[in-house]
């Protein structure tokens, strides 16, 4: 059995993975704006908790509502179609699984008949 002594190595690598991860998480938070630094009390054991309701008015975010544009491009951008391609290939044969349905389907009418 050699694995007895390489369960608290692993723990402690997966903990400190852990912990830088949460260290990088925070850190994107804290740059993008999103987030605060500050200390949060988890402490859950006063009697003196108080129930707030929130009312939100604005639901769509700024590049969904359309007020603001996030894109450099303003017109429309023309479709590429190209017959010959391996994805319009693929489209057209159809995958094992519907090419069998097909076939049960039309042994299915052949044998009614």
């Amino acid at each position: 059995n050699g694995s007895a002594g390489g369960g608290g190595v692993r723990e402690a690598r997966k903990s400190a993975l852990h912990a830088d991860q949460n260290r990088w998480e925070e850190n994107r938070l804290l740059s993008s704006g999103a987030a605060i630094r500050g200390e949060v009390s988890l402490d859950m054991t006063t009697d003196d908790d108080t129930r707030i309701t929130l009312l939100v008015h604005q639901v769509k975010p700024p590049f969904l509502d359309g007020r603001v544009s996030f894109s450099t491009i303003r017109e429309a951008v023309p479709t590429v179609r190209d017959a010959t391609s391996d994805f319009a290939k693929m489209a057209r044969e159809g995958s094992v699984t519907l090419r069998r349905i097909r076939e049960n389907k039309v042994s299915s009418l052949v044998s009614r008949e």
